[in-house]
């Protein structure tokens, strides 16, 4: 049957059901099916109250997998071999959803200014990583800003952000994130971009680029120098 997300331990059915899979869930001490049926007769035949039977934890996990979707994939080889494949993209996604790891995940790579222990503090992560592979945007007071869009700074800068990372210093116990990419000029008509690069906090981006384009209304926005740049659904298109 099905939970309703009303339910206080949705999407599990009851709290048996919940620490029974939690249990044969566990990723470091693999459950044979033998095993799960011999570990719930055991809990029943000593009283425990409430133990799902194996039909229930079968439907538990087929509402699960309803839910969540299946990571893994079965594939077949031309010779006939069989492997399974794990889309990385649907693992990222569960662990962004998962409570308890969300909070530990590394969004950014981090400047460890020559000191190593993560695998985001590796130079290749910072300096070597394709843009197409680098984080696209951040989340700064309610606003997302992304990474080639034209943003506005609280001290009035206009700023493209090309790449975003973290540093850590002796002051501050959390990491500062910054953001690298070119300083913008507005002149009259026209806004022109700096083709040298900077670094400033992201703490003070405080108008995305949909906010400056619905000031700019049907005038739109024009870049002009060195690097041009013109709008088409939101997007940028570099001028050779």
């Amino acid at each position: 049957t099905d939970v309703s997300p009303d339910e206080p331990l949705y999407p599990w059915s009851s709290r048996p059901e919940f620490l029974t899979h939690l249990l044969f869930s566990s990723p470091r001490l693999r459950f044979s099916r033998a095993q799960k049926a011999a570990v719930l007769t055991w809990a029943k035949d000593l009283g425990a109250p409430e133990v799902p039977s194996m039909y229930a934890m079968d439907k538990a996990q087929g509402r699960f997998m309803k839910l969540l979707g299946m990571p893994t994939e079965k594939m077949t080889a031309a010779s006939g071999n069989v492997f399974y494949l794990n889309a990385l993209s649907k693992a990222i996604a569960m662990d962004f959803a998962n409570l308890l790891t969300r909070f530990a995940m590394q969004e950014y790579p981090e400047d460890g200014q020559g000191c190593m222990s993560q695998v985001h503090h590796g130079i290749k992560m910072l300096d070597d990583l394709p843009d197409a592979l680098a984080p696209p945007c951040i989340r700064v007071d309610g606003g997302i800003y992304f990474v080639d869009e034209l943003l506005q700074q609280s001290t009035g800068q206009y700023f493209i952000p090309k790449k975003i990372f973290q540093v850590r210093t002796l002051e501050s116990s959390e990491p500062t994130i910054l953001a690298l990419g070119h300083k913008v000029s507005k002149t009259a008509e026209e806004y022109a971009v700096d083709p040298e690069m900077i670094i400033v906090e992201v703490s003070t981006f405080v108008r995305t680029f949909e906010d400056l384009q619905r000031q700019a209304g049907e005038s739109g926005i024009c870049f002009t120098g060195l690097l041009k740049f013109a709008i088409n659904a939101q997007k940028y298109l570099m001028v050779l």
